[in-house]
């Protein structure tokens, strides 16, 4: 009888000694999966951070595509030829013209198509790059023997700065002492623009017959870039 109670007790403890290790086994077991989530809560990072940078990328690229849009749609390129333009632009030089929205201005720079122009490819017409001097109802009148302009009345302001002649706030490269058939006062007509070449004494502008007044229809666009030579890329104005 008392080995059988001993036997009996025996048991008893021992099923009480694996509850213990029951319950630490389950702990395990949870640590173990609290484990294997951390993993993948960190192995889904990478995934987030792939996901953002992507994003970042594709914003990118649409803003790219979309600037050479406008580019490719509202701008073109123009070539300066010839010297008229000196000292503020040279030959050969190309610069981005657009007229998107354009309304002329006093002092742009500006792409004409000159169609009474004589031109060795084609007989006549050309595209002329000059600045815009005045605008319709303005009164120009040009003082050849002095080589000053004047606008509505006013003298436009000529100063010298490190050796260069400025005129209105743009570089010029003589006064304007060449005469080529317009002269005395005379007022800008409606729709039109009276334009010159800032190397005065050696450009084919407004003041010549074969060009003469502008209409503001056959401005080709406002020249706003120069790109070509790479070393002289930049703002044209200033």
């Amino acid at each position: 009888m008392e080995d059988e109670i001993r036997t009996e007790n025996e048991q008893i403890s021992t099923e009480q000694e694996s509850v213990p290790e029951a319950v630490n086994d389950e702990q395990n077991a949870s640590d173990a999966v609290a484990d294997t989530g951390a993993v993948s809560a960190a192995d889904g990072a990478p995934s987030y951070i792939s996901v953002e940078a992507y994003s970042w990328f594709d914003t990118i690229l649409h803003a790219f595509l979309l600037i050479i849009a406008v580019f490719v749609l509202f701008t073109r390129m123009s070539t300066v030829d010839g010297d008229s333009m000196n000292p503020t632009l040279v030959d050969q030089q190309r610069l981005m013209i657009s007229d998107l929205f354009y309304t002329p201005a006093h002092n742009d720079i500006v792409v004409v198509w000159a169609k009474n122009l004589p031109n060795d490819e084609n007989g006549s017409g050309k595209a002329i790059v000059k600045r815009v001097i005045g605008l319709e109802g303005d009164t120009i009148h040009i003082d050849y023997e002095n080589g000053r302009l004047y606008r509505n009345g006013e003298l436009l302001p000529q100063e010298m700065k490190d050796g260069v002649l400025w005129e209105d706030g743009h570089m010029l490269n003589t006064y304007t002492n060449r005469e080529e058939g317009l002269g005395g006062d005379f007022i800008v007509p409606e729709g039109y623009a009276f334009v010159m070449g800032d190397n005065r004494n050696n450009s084919t502008d407004s003041r010549s017959p074969f060009v003469g007044f502008v209409d503001t229809r056959e401005i080709m666009g406002r020249a706003y870039l120069r790109v070509w030579p790479l070393n002289t890329f930049g703002n044209i104005y200033g």
